[in-house]
C-alpha cells in the first residue's frame, strides 16, 4: 500500500504522479491502453485550500476540455438524474434508490451523533455489477467524520485515473463535504481519498512529465 500526504491538492496531485510514474507496474487494460498501476494508494489533503488547482493545471495544456466548475459542482450537488451521463453522483447521493442518504441520513446522524462512524454514502449499487452495465461508478463511497469541530471526508475510489479523473474526484468531494459542514456549522477538514487501482495512461504520459517539472 502506498501512502502520501500533503498540504494542498496540487502538492498531494504530483506526489501521486511521481509515485506511480517510478513506480507502478504495467499492464493492458480490458480497452488494450497500456497503464502504470498502483494497487490500494491512499492520498490525503490536510487543507482543501486550492482544491481546483489540479483543474487548472489540465486545463493550461488545451488539449482537454475539462468540466467547469459549475458542471462538477452540480455532478454531485444535483439531486435529479441526468440524461447526459450513465450515472449521476448527485442523483445517487441524494435519491439513491429512493433514499436521500445526505439530507435524510447523514446529517440527521451526525448532528444527534457528531463522532458517528456511520456517516457514510454510497454511490456503488449491487445493479452496477449486472453484465450489461457499459458504465459504472468509479467513486464507490464517501464516508465523513466529525472530529475537533472539522468535518473530514474519505472517498473509496474503485477504478482511479490520476491524471484525469483524481483531480474531479477530490473537487466533487469538496463540493459535497461543504454542503454537509455548511448544515452542521463546522469548519472542513482533511479530504482522504483510497484509490483501489490507481493508474496512468501511456499517452499521459508526456504531459505527467511536464506536470511534475513545474
Amino acid at each position: 500500500m502506498v501512502e502520501i500526504k500533503g498540504k494542498t491538492a496540487n502538492e498531494v496531485w504530483r506526489k501521486l504522479l511521481a509515485s506511480i510514474m517510478k513506480n507502478g507496474e504495467s499492464y493492458l487494460d480490458r480497452r488494450n491502453r497500456i497503464c502504470k498501476e498502483a494497487l490500494n494508494v491512499v492520498a490525503t489533503i490536510e487543507s482543501v485550500e486550492g482544491i481546483t488547482k489540479p483543474i487548472e493545471t489540465l486545463n493550461k495544456f488545451n488539449k482537454w476540455v475539462y468540466p467547469s466548475e459549475e458542471q462538477i459542482k452540480n455532478f454531485i450537488l444535483n439531486k435529479e438524474d441526468s440524461s447526459e451521463y450513465y450515472y449521476n453522483y448527485g442523483e445517487r447521493a441524494f435519491n439513491f434508490e429512493g433514499i436521500n442518504q445526505v439530507d435524510e441520513y447523514i446529517i440527521p446522524l451526525v448532528k444527534k451523533t457528531p463522532t458517528s462512524k456511520r456517516a457514510i454514502v454510497m454511490f456503488y449499487s449491487t445493479k452496477d455489477s449486472l453484465p450489461l452495465r457499459k458504465e459504472v461508478p468509479g467513486l464507490v463511497s464517501i464516508n465523513f467524520e466529525i472530529r475537533n469541530n472539522q468535518l473530514h471526508s474519505t472517498l473509496i475510489i474503485r477504478s482511479n485515473d490520476m491524471c484525469h479523473g483524481w483531480p474531479g474526484n477530490v473537487a466533487q468531494a469538496y463540493y459535497l463535504t461543504e454542503y454537509v459542514a455548511n448544515e452542521l456549522n463546522c469548519k472542513i477538514g482533511s479530504i482522504t481519498t483510497f484509490s483501489i487501482s490507481a493508474h496512468i495512461f501511456e499517452e499521459q504520459f508526456d504531459d505527467i512529465k511536464k506536470i511534475l517539472k513545474k
